[in-house]
């Protein structure tokens, strides 16, 4: 008996794990499709799609927009000239002050040094996410969560899929 719902837990598993890799419909012409225009008119700067239509922007919140654009052209400029800026004070003092949001995975990559120790170890990230997916044991739990917690988010409104 023990045998059988390990072998129907390892199942459920893979295919949970199948639907995420292939997406929402397995890619089908409908799901290249840009999203309507109103769709963006309801969501935040953090992907939650509202129910109706964002208020105007504040001002205040058009200052930190801007803001966050000027800190966005710095760290880009910054990413550009990384041998120059790496183990600098400047790096430093604007981490302090914050990486926008829309370049933070990629600053952190670079902080990180993703590159170079994906080189010193080729195949490794493709092995340990096979033998996660094997192993890990909440497969079925993290889907559910996402499917209760970020079902109004943009890339997660349909299940299995970025839209």
């Amino acid at each position: 008996m023990e045998m059988m719902e390990e072998e129907d837990t390892l199942q459920e598993r893979e295919d949970i794990i199948l639907k995420y890799e292939k997406g929402h419909r397995a890619g089908l012409p409908a799901d290249m499709e840009p999203e309507p225009v109103e769709i963006h008119n309801r969501t935040d700067r953090f992907g939650i799609v509202h129910e109706t239509e964002l208020p105007p922007v504040s001002s205040r919140e058009a200052k930190q927009m801007r803001q966050e654009l000027r800190r966005k052209l710095k760290w880009t400029q910054m990413l550009g000239e990384w041998e120059k800026y790496k183990n600098s004070e400047k790096l430093v003092h604007r981490v302090y002050k914050g990486i926008p949001m829309n370049i933070r995975g990629q600053v952190w990559s670079v902080l990180l040094n993703i590159d170079d120790i994906k080189g010193k170890n080729p195949r490794k990230y493709q092995l340990m996410k096979e033998k996660g997916k094997r192993s890990c044991q909440q497969v079925r739990q993290i889907d559910l969560d996402v499917r209760n917690t970020l079902k109004r988010h943009i890339l997660f409104r349909e299940r299995y899929g970025i839209k």
